[in-house]
């Protein structure tokens, strides 16, 4: 089996751009992962000084009315950490998923690679053997003239 080294070439071109742009959208995931983590953490850090604070200024007396508001805020500050927390999980899907498709991609251009050195390899092999042969055939042609030769001095 013959491989075109020129037209397997531009085939792993192709999966090489194909494995950058894998690479690209992991990084773009694992950025968007980062950020949200980020944000988590803000809400987190958000929602506990909230709760120092409260808890200081509860200590010297509350209204019902302000507590009331406080339990609301609070409320939504741990609805928004929730939200996060499936944001966070989503990212971490995606990431996940293009981290899969990247892998794909380098195993597929290993493949490819691999292909592309073993064509190599037995055109380098053949055209050893091309040359081997022609040698062989030199020599020979040569051994059979220096035999003629011979008889020629030796013939009466």
């Amino acid at each position: 089996m013959s491989v075109n080294l020129k037209s397997l070439q531009i085939v792993i071109d192709l999966a090489r751009r194909k494995r950058d742009q894998w690479g690209a959208q992991v990084a773009a995931a694992h950025r968007e992962l980062q950020q949200a983590q980020d944000q988590l953490a803000q809400l987190s850090h958000f929602a506990d000084e909230g709760q120092t604070k409260w808890l200081s200024r509860a200590a010297e007396g509350v209204t019902p009315v302000l507590m009331q508001h406080h339990n609301e805020f609070a409320l939504k500050i741990q609805h928004a950490i929730d939200f996060q927390g499936r944001v966070i999980g989503q990212r971490e899907g995606r990431l996940q998923a293009e981290l899969g498709g990247l892998q794909a991609a380098e195993r597929e251009l290993a493949t490819l690679e691999k292909v592309a050195e073993n064509s190599r390899l037995m055109q380098q092999k053949i055209a050893h053997k091309a040359e081997q042969k022609l040698n062989d055939e030199m020599a020979m042609t040569m051994l059979a003239h220096q035999r003629r030769l011979a008889e020629q001095e030796h013939a009466p």
